[in-house]
C-alpha cells in the first residue's frame, strides 16, 4: 500500500561539520515518531524512533516493505548495545572493538526493549553502530536507537546519495537529511551472533573472509 503523500522537508547538512540545530529538528522528528532519511556511512537509511511501535510500521509502510522483513537498528555508541540485546559474547565482542563504528550488523537475541514490530515477530535484532557524523548525531540527539533500513523502495537500489533518496521517498517520509556522497556505497555485512557459531548472513562491505580470521586470531 502506498503512503498517502505528504511534505518532505530537505535538510541541507555539511558532512564534516554538521549544524546542531539542523540535526535537532529532524531528531525531534524522529523521536516524536515521525520517519525520516538520512546518509550513513554504507547507503542513505529511512528511519524513526525504535520504541515507537506504531512509526516502526510507517517505516514499512513508506518503503513498501514486506512486514515480514525486519528493520535493524543504529546506534550512536558501541557501548549502548548492551541496552537493545540479551547477551553478548566475546566473539562479538571483539568484533564490536574492531569493527564498530563502521559497516558490519551484528545479530543478537534482542532485549524486552526491543519490539515485534522491530524484528518482525522474531527473537533476535541486528544492530549496528555507523561511522558517519551525520547519522550518530542524529541517534545521539533522538536519544533512543533508529529503527532503520536502506531509503529506497523495496527492490530498488540502495541510495548513495539524497538525490537517489528523493526519486524513491519524497512524498513518503517528513525529513530528508542531505549530507552528500555516502563514504562507502555498499551495503553493511551482516553476521549472526545470536547462537555459539557465528552466521554470515549478508556480505558486504567487510568479507567474510577478513571476519573469520579476526575471530580466529582472537
Amino acid at each position: 500500500m502506498v503512503p498517502e503523500s505528504q511534505e518532505t522537508k530537505i535538510v541541507v547538512v555539511d558532512p564534516q561539520n554538521p549544524k546542531e540545530s539542523d540535526i535537532k529538528l529532524v531528531a525531534d522528528a524522529a523521536r516524536s515518531g515521525e520517519v525520516v532519511v538520512f546518509p550513513t556511512d554504507t547507503v542513505y537509511g529511512i528511519g524513526t524512533n525504535a520504541l515507537n511501535s506504531q512509526a516502526v510500521l510507517n517505516v514499512f509502510k513508506a518503503k513498501s516493505r514486506p512486514p515480514d522483513k525486519p528493520l535493524i537498528l543504529l546506534i550512536a555508541d558501541p557501548l549502548d548495545v548492551d541496552k537493545y540485546v540479551m547477551a553478548i559474547s566475546r566473539a562479538a565482542r571483539h568484533l564490536i572493538e574492531e569493527y564498530w563504528p563502521g559497516p558490519l550488523t551484528l545479530v543478537f537475541k534482542k532485549s524486552a526493549l526491543v519490539s515485534d514490530e522491530v524484528t518482525a515477530g522474531g527473537d533476535t535484532v541486528g544492530i549496528r553502530c555507523p561511522d558517519d557524523n551525520i547519522a550518530r548525531m542524529l541517534i545521539r540527539f533522538t536519544g533512543v536507537a533508529l529503527a532503520t533500513t536502506s531509503a529506497n523502495i523495496t527492490g530498488k537500489p540502495s541510495p548513495k546519495n539524497a538525490e537517489e533518496a528523493k526519486e524513491s521517498l519524497m512524498g513518503r517520509v517528513s525529513y530528508i537529511i542531505d549530507g552528500g556522497q555516502v563514504k562507502l556505497g555498499v551495503e553493511s555485512t551482516v553476521v549472526d551472533m545470536s547462537s555459539e557459531e557465528p552466521k554470515l548472513v549478508r556480505e558486504g562491505y567487510i568479507s567474510w573472509g577478513e571476519l573469520k580470521k579476526k575471530l580466529e586470531n582472537r
